[in-house]
């Protein structure tokens, strides 16, 4: 299953939702919109979305993009939180 066309069928965009999986795992809906500079709203579009996927797509978006956050973190000497 290709990230990719999982973020395009649910209008999602590839860094928001990063930080929505990074902001979620850590902290309650107000808490991570301010995490990941979006509004409250957007919080809200990404959480329906990701109720609306598959376990199969939500799987895989996840696992991809956490593999994304973390590399990047490697390579910029970026802390894990």
């Amino acid at each position: 299953m290709d990230v990719d066309d999982i973020l395009n069928r649910y209008n999602l965009t590839r860094e928001t939702a990063r930080r929505y999986i990074d902001a979620i795992i850590q902290l309650n809906q107000s808490q991570a919109a301010d995490e990941a500079q979006v509004s409250r709203q957007t919080i809200n579009t990404y959480k329906n979305a990701f109720q609306q996927m598959t376990d199969t797509e939500r799987a895989a978006l996840i696992s991809s993009l956490a593999y994304e956050t973390l590399v990047e973190r490697i390579q910029t000497g970026e802390q894990p939180e």
